[in-house]
């Protein structure tokens, strides 16, 4: 990746020059840099209310009652954790957790991938828990994007939050395209069947 940046960055200046223009190349730059700064100012205080929410959401218990009301539908997609209940209930929490859209999800799912590994090794059972897992939590369904609504919201949107509803329907759209795709491939590689 960084040969990428490297040959891109490099390309630009060497056209720059041959075309004579350097003053704009310079001032983009310039402009581009100023633009950022106040992007990521104005980004700070509307992701210290979500990291708050989040905070309160951990603290009051809401994630883990909201996994509990969840675990009959998770132990169905989880067919290998049904009578595990400390992998299950982590898997849970990090896909509510990324549901509601908040940033707990990646530190949960980790955790949650470091028990079932503790818990199956290698055995298929724990590599199909995990692969559920990624395609649940990078399929990336999620009913209130908060990161995205802050992002629209610094850059002066009149409607920061309309962007929910599609992007709600797209991720399950990719999250439930996800899964089938997941289930038809383990069920055609599975050995012994002939292919």
């Amino acid at each position: 990746m960084n040969f990428v940046w490297m040959f891109l960055l490099s390309t630009g200046c060497v056209v720059a020059v041959l075309t004579g223009n350097v003053d704009a190349m310079m001032t983009s730059v310039l402009d581009g840099i100023s633009a950022a700064v106040e992007l990521v100012i104005g980004l700070i205080g509307v992701f210290c209310l979500w990291v708050g929410i989040e905070r309160l959401a951990e603290e009051s218990g809401l994630i883990d009652v909201l996994a509990r009301m969840a675990g009959p539908v998770f132990s169905k997609l989880f067919p290998g954790l049904k009578e595990k209940h400390r992998p299950l209930g982590t898997v849970t929490a990090s896909v509510m957790s990324n549901v509601l859209g908040l940033s707990s999800s990646t530190p949960l799912g980790l955790k949650a991938m470091s028990e079932m590994k503790e818990l199956f090794g290698e055995r298929r059972e724990g590599l199909d828990s995990m692969a559920r897992l990624v395609i649940l939590n990078a399929a990336g369904f999620c009913i209130f994007p908060s990161g995205v609504i802050a992002l629209r919201a610094a850059l002066g949107s009149r409607a920061p939050a309309i962007i929910a509803g599609p992007t709600a329907v797209a991720g399950l759209a990719a999250t439930a395209g996800g899964l089938l795709a997941y289930h038809w491939l383990s069920r055609s590689r599975r050995p012994g069947d002939g292919r």
